[in-house]
Order: structure tokens, then sequence, then C-alpha cells
């Protein structure tokens, strides 16, 4: 049943916060400008880094100073440098989005207090993104900013998979199928322990330090990454069920909206001089070539790893054209590496503009990728193995568009026999078509809208 639209005079005042990083902010602001087109105020708190992009869309811009937020670069590296697993992956979580959570907590509630002091009478609900955590204090009863005599409505979007802790999965990122038999329970439950109280102690000491210093009275137990989906009235994660393991104890706070839709490309954007070539022989053409695109996305810059491979895999070869995009603009290639006759590399080209043409998408696992191929119906090889990258390369071959190589390094036969199980096999293109199918029909940022009318007062 369809949910009336608020009448305007009644409507909240939504306050939008977002971790500072394209792949935190960039899915919150979407949802924010969808709400200001629908007749919403938007006040959005962000690092000055997205000042413009914020107040382009029509929202009022409130600036967080980032300093205190950046990280000692020499601790990063060290970290960076373990092998992936869950102690590199917990150590990394308390450096970036732990040690600083406090800050960024008294930020929101001071921000809180400005606006509920511009109308007393108008209710607030807060948005946010899972991992900046502002509003997770507020669930461990904190003290409320003025003006408030009980916690605003918050829902919490999530910019990663699923990762909480449950009794049909074991711990991420260990990279293991889901189990819910009795046997896979009961390995789930060792390993989750062995876990908590093993490399996953450092994270739950920064979470606990954390919400001592937010003034939290109440004192959690377990995992602070099942925080992260509960601290809300509701978290919403973008995509459909299909892309996420069914968990029989799933909480009733997460809801699946679908991912975000495809994004328009700027009418400023110029495409080089060989696009013309890409879409002679893109999907849908009556070409016999097939359009490989690459790209480890805008973090991850260490081209050894998976660009400079792919362009190696497939050299010169007459069936394939090799689209690699850098993922920063103004970044290059050494002069050293060999670009062969049948690549085109570019610094940075959207993937909305590509994944429609690209036969295969090869990425490096991040979240925002696997959400592209998905809305451009597009099979995936995903090989990564560093953050959530694990996590969502299982997640794609877990909903069959994808095959996972289950490493951050492929080797180059590694990445031809991928690229060979999916141009033999039609399922994948066809799950592909089928997840995106299924994903515009969710209608994401409208359930979202949704959500919020029923949190409205």
């Amino acid at each position: 049943m369809a949910i009336p639209s608020v009448p305007r005079a009644q409507k909240p005042l939504l306050f939008f916060a977002s971790y500072s990083g394209e792949g935190h902010t960039n899915p919150v602001l979407a949802i924010a400008t969808f709400m200001v087109r629908r007749g919403y105020e938007v006040v959005y708190l962000c690092s000055k880094d997205f000042e413009e992009k914020i107040k382009s869309v029509g929202a009022e811009f409130i600036e967080i100073d980032w300093a205190p937020q950046l990280k000692p670069r020499e601790e990063l590296s060290r970290v960076a440098e373990m092998p992936p697993g869950i102690e590199r992956l917990a150590l990394q979580l308390v450096i970036i989005f732990y040690k600083a959570m406090s800050i960024r907590a008294r930020v929101i509630a001071e921000t809180l207090e400005k606006l509920k002091a511009r109308d007393p009478s108008r209710q607030i609900i807060y948005v946010e993104d899972i991992l900046n955590m502002g509003a997770m204090p507020f669930r461990y009863s904190c003290s409320l900013p003025a003006g408030f005599d009980n916690p605003p409505k918050t829902i919490g979007i999530s910019p990663i998979p699923l990762l909480i802790q449950s009794r049909d999965t074991a711990p991420v990122p260990l990279g293991l199928s889901p189990d819910s038999t009795d046997s896979g329970r009961a390995r789930n439950q060792a390993l989750w322990k062995l876990a908590i109280e093993g490399p996953l102690r450092p994270l739950t000491d920064a979470w606990l330090q954390a919400l001592k210093e937010c003034g939290c009275a109440t004192i959690p137990s377990g995992n602070p990454m099942n925080g992260w989906y509960t601290a809300h009235d509701a978290t919403v994660m973008l995509c459909s069920p299909s892309l996420e393991y069914s968990l029989s104890d799933m909480p009733s706070t997460v809801h699946f909206a679908g991912c975000l839709p495809r994004g328009k490309v700027s009418p400023s954007y110029e495409y080089p001089d060989w696009w013309p070539e890409v879409i002679a022989h893109g999907r849908g053409s009556q070409s016999s070539k097939r359009v490989i695109f690459v790209c480890q996305g805008t973090v991850n810059l260490d081209w050894r790893e998976l660009v400079i491979p792919t362009l190696r895999a497939f050299a010169d070869r007459r069936d394939i054209l090799i689209v690699a995009a850098l993922g920063s603009r103004g970044a290059r290639l050494e002069d050293d590496v060999d670009i062969p006759s049948n690549a085109r590399v570019i610094d940075y080209l959207p993937y909305d503009a590509v994944l429609p043409l690209a036969h295969i998408f090869i990425s490096n696992g991040g979240y925002g990728g696997l959400q592209h191929a998905v809305m451009n119906g597009t099979a995936t090889v995903f090989a990564g193995e560093t953050e959530e990258k694990a996590e969502v390369g299982m997640r794609g071959a877990w909903a069959g568009f994808a095959v996972n190589l289950k490493t951050q390094t492929p080797t180059t036969d590694k990445l031809r026999a991928a690229v060979a199980e999916i141009l033999g096999n039609e399922r994948y293109l066809k799950r592909a078509s089928e997840l995106q199918a299924e994903n515009e029909a969710l209608d994401c940022l409208s359930r979202i809208k949704e959500l919020i009318e029923i949190l409205t007062e």
C-alpha cells in the first residue's frame, strides 16, 4: 500500500551526514538530492571537500572540521603492509573510523542543537552512512542535545555489504560461504568466538572507548560491527535481498531498498577520442569483439595489482578491446608499462558511461563497483581481498553474476580463465540482467523516502 506524501508544512527537517570519502558521501548525497527534489529541506554536514557538490543539489552545507579525522600516514602504511585478514581489517577500522568517532558524534550533537533551536517544534530526522557512527551514542544512552526530550529518529545507509555477526555466517573477511546447518552454525559460533576474543579485540576496545568518550551510560557487549546495522531506527542496504545472504537472525531494523539508480553522465564530460570504438564493439552491437572494462576504483591506485595484469592477460587479442580506467583524474601509467595495441587507457571514466557497453567488468571488489555492475546488467570478475572486498566478491559469486578470484593480485592465467568462463556461459549475463531488473523494480530512492515518511511524527 502506497504511503501518502506528507504535506510540506508537516515535513521534517532532514539532517544528513557522512564520512568524508567518495564511497561514503556519494550514496548519501544521492539520497539527499532526491529528497530536496521532493520538497524537503535538507541540511548536510560534511567536510569542505564536498561543499560545492552539496550546495549544487540545493542542500544547506555545514562544514565539519576534518583535520582531527586525518590519520597518521605512517600508522596506516604500517597496517597496509600486513597480510589481508581479520587482524588487518580490525586495525584499519580502528584507525580510520573509531579513533575520532567521539569528535564526529560531538559535532553532530552540537549541530542538532542548533537546528532544533531554529524551530523547536519541528521534527528532525537524521540520515547518515553507517560508518560515520554519529547517531550510535544515542543508542547507548548518551546525553541528548538541548531541545530534545527523546533521541531523533535516525536512518543508517550502508555503503558496504551486510557484515553483521550471524549464526549462519563465519566472521569477515574469511570469505567462507554461509552455512545454516547444525554443523555450520557450530563452526560459525566457534570462529566468531575466536575472532572476537582475538584479532577483533582492538576493534571492540576502540568501540567501547569511543562510547565512553561520548558519555554513554549503557556499555554494550558483543561485536562492534553489529552496531552499524542496529543503532538506527532503520538501516538501509543499498541492494536487493538476492545480493545478500539470507540470514535467519536478520535484524528487524534492516531494510533492502535496492541499488541506487544509474547516474547520469555529466554533459560536460569529455569522452576520449577513441570512444566511438567502444560504442562500435560494445554490448548490443553486431561486433564479434568483446569489450572488457577494468578499474580498481578511486582508492587503490597500485595498478600492478589488477589493471596491468589485465592489460597483459589480453594483450593484442583481436577479439577483445580492453578499456582501463585508472580511477583518478590526471593519473597515468608509468612510462615503462607497455600498453597493448588493443587497449585504451584513461585516467577517469564514469562507470555509468562504460558499463552499459562492457561485456565484462573486472573489479577489485569495491561495493560501489558491485552496485554499478548490477544496475548496468554487467557480468563481473572480482579480484579483491582487502577491507570489505573479499566479502563483495563473495556476494557477487553468490548472486550468480560474477566470478570471484579470491585474490588481490590475480595472475594473467586466472584472469583469462575467469573471462573465458563468463564469455562461454550465458548464465552470468542472464543473471546480471535479472538482478538489474530486480533492483530497478525496488526503486531504491522511493523506498528510502517511504522510510522517512514512516518515521515522520
